[in-house]
């Protein structure tokens, strides 16, 4: 199912949408790795995983799982229900064995999708450094820049990856790896 889905939405953004990708080559190709995104439209987390050919795992809020078609087709998809606003310690255990399993994960620390200036990022979560804590997966660092039109078109660019173990097993804290984060999220916001 997740393949056929990503045939569909292929075809459908490279008709509706300019898109760039840049770094693509950053983010492991196998094991656990954990993407952290800005999040500027409804249309980033189809983005995200059609620049890579890895399967992604992600969240998605948990009110889309009670819908009649999207509920039972979001699991096949790989998503993961999380229920916004509190801690939900069901969708922190399913993503941390999903990490586990060498799989890939996306998650947008900013916990919504930005509503106000996207040249700017949001407040981080600390959810994704609990994750990648926990897990001691690699974060991937991504930024979603431009527009999704065919126009100005929008660029995707992957960063270097955080050595989430080495950065801790050095002293740091989690608090510390969600500014390390912030940081690389904000150097790629203003680069590339």
């Amino acid at each position: 199912m997740y393949e056929f889905a990503k045939f569909l939405l292929n075809r459908y953004y490279k008709l509706r949408f300019k898109i760039t990708v840049i770094g693509k080559d950053r983010v492991p190709a196998t094991g656990p790795v954990m993407l952290c995104s800005n999040h500027i439209s409804d249309f980033d987390p189809p983005l995200v995983g059609l620049a890579l050919d890895r399967q992604l795992s992600f969240f998605a809020k948990s009110e889309l799982f009670e819908l009649p078609v999207i509920g039972k087709v979001f699991p096949k998809l790989n998503a993961i229900p999380v229920s916004r606003g509190k801690s939900d310690r069901a969708a922190l255990k399913t993503s941390i064995n999903a990490l586990k399993e060498d799989r890939c994960l996306l998650i947008f620390p900013e916990g919504h999708r930005n509503k106000g200036d996207v040249t700017k990022l949001q407040d981080l979560q600390e959810g994704a450094s609990f994750i990648a804590a926990k897990s001691e997966a690699p974060i991937v660092p991504v930024i979603i820049k431009g527009e999704y039109n065919r126009k100005k078109g929008v660029t995707i660019v992957f960063g270097k990856p955080i050595d989430t173990k080495e950065f801790l097993a050095a002293g740091n804290s989690r608090k510390d790896l969600t500014r390390k984060l912030e940081e690389k999220l904000n150097n790629l916001l203003f680069s590339e």
